[in-house]
């Protein structure tokens, strides 16, 4: 690896850290080393790390989408929330792995690009959104995905192009493969003429969720995915869960499929008993099983 690369490493800081003050939702134990790198040679300065550490490193950005142990985790953390560069080449937007979804949708509306509103209000960052394939209002993140540059555990960047076959409903190639990091990823739109109604539509997407209380108490975001035909939320609520809490943990009474910490109490242990509660619920009344969306971190 060049010798670049190397001295980015006496730049970057590394530090013992709870992972509480990373996540949305505001539980979690401590990382052995956390790295906030702010551009591409410190990112791969940090798997360089992981590498003379001999230890996997664990990525993330917002965490809106993870749950991560009370007994913390025992890799190296890489924050890629500060990389949040956005440029616009023509009908292509591309956008760093750390940039919130909310962000790039105004960059394109204002840069006169139209294909993301109705994802309006998403939370989280673009590379959660890539790796997990997020999607609201009918709309996935890889409909208008068209490449995605991401670092293997060597440091070198990769081009994945994004063919429709390789995604689903909340998947992406990228799950599952702990050892890529995604780094930048490019959305190709449609150039639109009247950029008032567009964004019209975009900020009532996100009306929509606040009316919703999506955002109301801290949370990672929908816990399960919907089962073939069916709304995970509505069947949350049709065995009467709304607003069942263990611990400091409570199922939304504004959403169900949102499992919050409203008082800031909670710990991940207890977001994890509320997940299997209602899990065991669900199966018992109504012989569905949920799957979860969001992945767990640490040791469980």
């Amino acid at each position: 690896m060049a010798s670049n690369v190397r001295n980015q490493s006496e730049k970057i800081k590394f530090a013992k850290q709870s992972l509480a003050q990373c996540s949305h939702i505001g539980t979690g134990g401590e990382a052995p080393y956390l790295i906030r790198p702010t551009t591409l040679e410190q990112l791969r300065s940090a798997v360089e790390v992981a590498q003379q550490k001999d230890l996997s490193f664990q990525v993330f950005g917002a965490l809106t989408n993870t749950l991560v142990s009370d007994k913390g985790i025992d890799q190296i953390a890489i924050d890629t929330s500060s990389l949040t560069d956005i440029s616009v080449q023509g009908n292509l937007l591309v956008a760093q792995c750390g940039a919130l979804m909310d962000d790039v949708i105004d960059r394109a509306i204002d840069s006169g690009l139209g294909g993301l509103e109705r994802l309006g209000g998403l939370p989280g960052t673009v590379g959660g959104a890539v790796h997990g394939n997020s999607g609201a209002n009918g709309l996935l993140t890889s409909d208008h995905l068209y490449w995605v540059d991401y670092l293997n555990k060597e440091g070198e960047l990769l081009r994945l192009r994004a063919h429709p076959e390789s995604f689903a409903y909340r998947h992406s190639p990228f799950m599952g493969r702990d050892d890529l990091i995604i780094y930048e990823a490019a959305f190709k739109l449609e150039p639109i003429a009247n950029t008032l109604e567009v964004r019209r539509i975009k900020e009532e997407f996100k009306a929509s969720r606040n009316k919703k209380g999506q955002y109301r108490y801290p949370s990672i975001g929908c816990i399960f995915r919907n089962p073939d035909g069916q709304s995970a939320g509505k069947l949350i609520d049709s065995v009467g869960l709304k607003g069942y809490s263990i611990g400091g943990a409570t199922v939304s009474s504004d959403h169900a499929n949102f499992i919050t910490n409203p008082n800031g109490e909670a710990t991940s242990s207890d977001v994890k008993a509320l997940i299997e509660h209602i899990k065991k619920t669900v199966k018992e009344k109504t012989g569905i099983n949920l799957d979860e969306e969001i992945r767990y971190l640490g040791q469980w």
